[in-house]
């Protein structure tokens, strides 16, 4: 009679090792969870592929501390390109992002949609934040301009007079024309 108690009692530790399994497995999938919400954060320019968007917001009103998370490129709102990770300077036209610990830049493009508008800074200390998706008809902040997206294509891409040609050769070619709506 004593072989089936014995039996008994790897029942329980046969379920007691099923539980524990159990709960470490709801446990990793929760970490994962957790850690996929903050691979989304840019914490150096490697976090995120060229030619993925980025989207940008100041933290606690500062517009000299940004936070960067990987986006949709289709997103609302502003985003922007990573075009080129680069130990000095980016392009004419594009914008970036500086990190601690290393002097690499993350060169951004904006991503800009056809017969779309947007406010866009035009002082020297403006900042990724102060580029903003808006209505043609609003109103520019003080050192900015609206443009409306006339037209964008390859490198190859004229402009019509006295349209803004904002050229970007990375990750591939593009050309904006952009009209003025209002000027600084």
């Amino acid at each position: 009679m004593a072989a089936p108690v014995v039996g008994h009692q790897h029942g329980r530790a046969g379920r007691t090792v099923i539980a524990i399994v159990a709960c470490a497995a709801l446990f990793l999938v929760g970490a994962c969870s957790s850690v996929d919400r903050v691979t989304n954060n840019v914490s150096k320019p490697t976090d995120v592929a060229i030619g993925q968007c980025v989207q940008v917001r100041s933290t606690d009103g500062d517009k000299s501390n940004v936070e960067a998370t990987k986006a949709e490129c289709d997103a609302d709102g502003m985003t922007f390109i990573a075009s080129q990770v680069v130990p000095g300077e980016c392009g004419e036209f594009e914008n970036y992002l500086t990190f601690p610990d290393t002097s690499d830049r993350l060169c951004l493009m904006p991503n800009f949609v056809e017969g779309q508008c947007y406010e866009i800074p035009q002082s020297a200390g403006g900042s990724l934040v102060d580029f903003k998706e808006v209505d043609c008809n609003a109103d520019a902040g003080s050192e900015a301009v609206i443009y409306r997206v006339e037209t964008d294509g390859d490198g190859s891409l004229e402009c019509a007079e006295g349209q803004v040609k904002a050229t970007y050769d990375k990750p591939e070619p593009r050309v904006f024309c952009l009209a003025s709506l209002s000027g600084a």
